[in-house]
């Protein structure tokens, strides 16, 4: 899975228009990032890359690019 396909995947499943996660942007401007956001993102790295991160550890996140790095180890490109 490269970074791309990861996004996507969190739009799709946070049910987003596609580029609303884009590397950088701001968590806190994105309405739809909260708590059930938080554990959907943690279920998308556990089932597409066999990752397990702490629900804390994605709340300490304040951007995409904050994200990504979570999974950067387990993604292609």
């Amino acid at each position: 899975m490269t970074r791309q396909e990861l996004l996507t995947a969190l739009e799709e499943a946070l049910v987003l228009a596609p580029g609303t996660m884009a590397q950088g942007k701001a968590l806190a401007d994105i309405p739809q990032w909260d708590s059930v956001a938080v554990v959907e993102f943690q279920a998308l790295l556990d089932e597409k890359l066999g990752l397990e991160v702490q629900p804390q550890m994605i709340s300490a996140c304040t951007t995409v690019s904050d994200l990504i790095d979570l999974a950067q180890a387990k993604l292609q490109g």
